[in-house]
């Protein structure tokens, strides 16, 4: 049998719903392995129903199809499989909703759960086309795949494979076209790379921005994946230009929802290849990480937040500029009164105790090295202190 959406029987692939970028619907019938482990993911604002529409090099007596209808954390799971012969008209041939990772549509005439289609998924959903179908699927010209139910995500397909042979109705002519180009071979390709015993590193194991292998792979919102040494370097640089953090490929700003995530998987298989080929020369100088802080957030590091020095300096300039004699103050002489009970500072911020008692910066530094009120003793914790605008 024959994968007739297999790049090399050049089939087309449709799909009027725009794509994540990175995840188009055409990384489904590429060549590249790069692109084609990807998948396919509808842009975000996109609800189901999602369809995907696919053409064969000729008509084809399909004895099964295969979908993996998950993407990293993306799921479907309600599939209705349509297909149409010359006529150009699409006829639904099998429909199934499930809680597996792919589903698996088979012809009942050949196939049946004791005796299960070649290399079945255990892991997938079994289902079958209808019965009063056969005139479809054993001369498909084209199938549609609807995706029309997810599990609270994306519509996605990681892959799709129609297997099958050509229909009976096709001329002797295309029957053997078909067979060269599934019979071509590929020994000679092989045989030469293993006498130049030439080493490669996967495409998607470098940086998207300087083509270097990889240590820590932070996925973008935009898809692309670079190291974190590479981001924290332009994060700097747009730092020094008074500007936010965002992505380096599209620009867009970097939010508590929308930021660049550890890509654990990629990770995984990176640290396995260097460990399997550490050996060689190009990895001798690859770095290698166990992870860590990966945030590029400074408020998301693992430090512990302290009374900063730089805000003492502001509210004493602060306090230094109300004293002047050319200061006019706008508050009520009321506000103006609030004073610290240990050096009786006045200042329009204090800190309370939850014993009521307020203290300005400078002196609850001090109380907090002993967590008691200097004045009635009671202990307190420093996540009960509140800050107070007078």
């Amino acid at each position: 049998m024959i994968n007739f959406l297999d790049s090399k029987f050049i089939p087309k692939v449709n799909c009027k719903t725009p794509s994540t970028e990175s995840y188009e619907v055409d990384n489904l019938i590429s060549s590249k392995y790069t692109d084609k482990i990807r998948g396919f993911i509808s842009y975000p604002s996109f609800k189901p129903p999602v369809e995907v529409e696919f053409e064969f090099i000729c008509p084809v007596n399909m004895h099964y199809i295969i979908l993996n209808t998950t993407v990293g954390n993306q799921r479907c799971n309600g599939i209705e499989l349509f297909a149409k012969t010359n006529d150009l008209s699409y006829t639904s041939i099998g429909k199934c909703i499930f809680d597996n990772p792919g589903v698996v549509f088979c012809n009942s005439r050949k196939y049946s759960k004791s005796k299960l289609p070649p290399n079945f998924n255990n892991e997938f959903h079994l289902s079958f086309f209808k019965s009063n179908t056969f005139k479809y699927f054993l001369n498909a010209t084209g199938i549609k795949i609807l995706i029309f139910r997810t599990n609270k995500s994306v519509p996605c397909i990681l892959s799709a494979e129609t297997w099958g042979i050509p229909s009976k109705f096709c001329s002797q002519k295309t029957i053997d076209t078909i067979n060269k180009l599934a019979n071509k071979s590929i020994l000679p390709q092989i045989s030469s790379d293993v006498n130049t015993e030439e080493f490669r590193i996967p495409e998607d194991f470098r940086d998207e921005l300087t083509c270097e292998i990889m240590t820590l792979p932070m996925t973008l919102p935009s898809g692309k994946t670079v190291d974190q040494t590479t981001l924290e370097k332009h994060l700097q640089s747009e730092k020094s230009f008074g500007r936010k953090p965002c992505d380096p490929f599209t620009g867009i700003k970097f939010t508590t929802t929308l930021k660049p995530v550890v890509n654990a998987a990629l990770k995984s298989r990176i640290d396995m290849f260097i460990f399997q080929n550490s050996h060689r020369e190009e990895l001798r100088n690859v770095k290698r990480t166990l992870g860590g802080n990966a945030s590029i957030f400074p408020e998301s590091s693992g430090q512990k937040r302290t009374l900063d020095s730089d805000n003492s300096d502001l509210e004493q300039a602060i306090a230094n500029a109300k004293r002047s004699k050319h200061f006019v103050n706008f508050t009520t002489d009321e506000s103006a009164k609030s004073k610290c009970l240990s050096c009786n500072e006045i200042s329009i911020f204090l800190y309370k105790l939850p014993c009521d008692h307020f203290y300005c910066r400078s002196c609850l530094l001090k109380v907090c090295e002993t967590l008691k009120c200097l004045s009635c003793g009671k202990s307190f914790v420093k996540n009960d202190v509140q800050k107070c605008n007078f």
